[in-house]
C-alpha cells in the first residue's frame, strides 16, 4: 500500500511539473535624455525587462538583445547619431524566486557596457549562466518574476558639436527575449528620444574608438567532419574580420562570457580546447598575441592612431590535434560568447 501511494505521489508531481513552466517577457522605458553638456549623459532607469511566470519554472541558458531598427536621425532628417555612441549598462536584478533569490548581475554574467552597432542585433544576455527558476512548494513561491534595469548613456564628444541646439532625435530599438533553443519567449519595441541642448563646456580631448566586426565573423564556427579533423584538429579564419580605427594606441582584450561551451542539451567542453589568434592585415602595424579562451580578459591585440582610417584584422579560430576532449564529446552544437573590448593604451 505505500508503495502504491508513493508511486501516486510521484505521478501527480510529474503532471504538476510539466503543467507549468511558461515565462512572459513584458518590459518598459524611461525614453528621454537631456544633453547638455560635451561630456554627454546617462538615463539610469531607461530601460527595465520584467520575466515572469507562474509554477514550476526552469529555463537555461536564456538571452536577451537589442536591435536598432534604423539610423538615430533628427525629425528633420538633417542629422544622424553613429549607433556606437549609445551604450546600456545593467544597474539592478529584483523579483521574486522561490526557494532561491532572483540572481544577480554577475550571477547571470551580463556585459557591463553593450555597445550599439548599426544593423546588428546587439546582447544584453548572451547567454545566462543562471536559469530562470522557480519551484514553488504547496501555496507558497506560485509566482515568479525578474526584473533587470539598464541604464542608456549617450557619449560625450566633440562629436556632439556637430548638431544645433535643441536637434530631437529618436532612436527605434527592439527587444527580444530568447530561450536556450532560440524560441522567442517576448519581444517589444521600444522608441528613445535624445534632445541636444546648448552644449556647456568646450569639446574634450577624448579618444574616439571604433571596434567592429564583418557581419560573417558575428558567429564563429568550428566545425569537426572526419575522423582527419579529430586527428589533426580544425582551424577556421575570417579574413579581414575585425575591423578597428583610433585616434590614439589602442588595445584590445578579449574574454568568454560563460565559462565553457555548452550545448543545448547542458553536454559541456571546456573553453581551452580553442585558441583564438588575430593576424594584422597589409598596412596595420599592431601586435597581436595568440591566446587560448578563457573567462579572463586576455591582451590580443595592440595598436597605435590609424590616421583617420580603419585598419583590419583576420581572426583565426583553432583546436589542437588528437584532442580526447572532443573525441569523446556527444555530438552537438557547443557555443559560448567573446566579448571584444578596445580600450586606449
Amino acid at each position: 500500500m505505500n508503495k502504491q501511494k508513493l508511486f501516486y505521489i510521484i505521478l501527480l508531481l510529474g503532471i504538476y511539473l510539466n503543467c507549468f513552466g511558461q515565462i512572459s517577457y513584458n518590459s518598459w522605458v524611461n525614453d528621454y535624455l537631456m544633453i547638455n553638456s560635451f561630456g554627454g549623459n546617462t538615463n539610469t532607469e531607461a530601460y527595465t525587462v520584467n520575466l515572469s511566470g507562474n509554477g514550476y519554472i526552469n529555463i537555461p541558458y536564456w538571452r536577451l538583445s537589442v536591435r536598432l531598427m534604423s539610423p538615430v536621425t533628427s525629425a528633420d532628417g538633417n542629422y544622424t547619431i553613429p549607433a556606437n555612441k549609445i551604450a546600456f549598462r545593467p544597474v539592478s536584478t529584483s523579483g521574486t524566486a522561490y526557494p532561491y533569490n532572483v540572481p544577480t548581475i554577475s550571477q547571470i554574467g551580463m556585459p557591463l557596457n553593450v555597445t550599439l552597432q548599426e544593423g546588428q542585433e546587439i546582447f544584453l544576455v548572451p547567454q545566462s549562466n543562471a536559469a530562470l527558476y522557480n519551484f514553488p512548494f504547496l501555496f507558497f513561491g506560485y509566482y515568479y518574476n525578474l526584473q533587470i534595469k539598464y541604464s542608456l548613456t549617450l557619449l560625450g564628444g566633440a562629436y556632439l558639436g556637430n548638431y544645433p541646439s535643441w536637434t530631437n532625435f529618436v532612436a527605434p530599438m527592439q527587444f527580444t527575449a530568447y530561450d536556450r533553443y532560440n524560441n522567442v519567449i517576448g519581444r517589444m519595441d521600444h522608441y528613445f528620444k535624445f534632445q541636444i541642448g546648448t552644449l556647456s563646456g568646450t569639446p574634450p580631448d577624448v579618444p574616439e574608438l571604433s571596434l567592429k566586426f564583418s557581419g560573417n565573423a558575428v558567429n564563429g564556427l568550428l566545425e569537426f567532419n572526419s575522423r582527419n579533423d579529430y586527428m589533426n584538429g580544425v582551424s577556421t579564419t575570417y579574413p579581414s574580420s575585425l575591423i578597428v580605427k583610433s585616434n590614439t594606441n589602442y588595445q584590445i582584450k578579449m574574454r568568454s562570457l560563460q565559462s565553457q561551451f555548452v550545448s543545448q542539451a547542458g553536454d559541456t567542453l571546456p573553453l581551452e580546447t580553442v585558441n583564438l589568434a588575430l593576424k594584422a592585415v597589409s598596412g596595420n602595424a599592431a601586435t597581436v598575441y595568440p591566446v587560448t579562451l578563457s573567462t579572463m580578459p586576455q591582451l590580443v591585440a595592440k595598436g597605435g592612431y590609424t590616421q583617420g582610417s580603419s585598419v583590419y584584422f583576420d581572426i583565426t579560430y583553432s583546436t589542437g590535434s588528437n584532442d580526447q576532449r572532443f573525441i569523446s564529446a556527444k555530438p552537438a552544437d557547443y557555443s559560448t560568447t567573446l566579448q571584444y573590448e578596445i580600450t586606449p593604451q
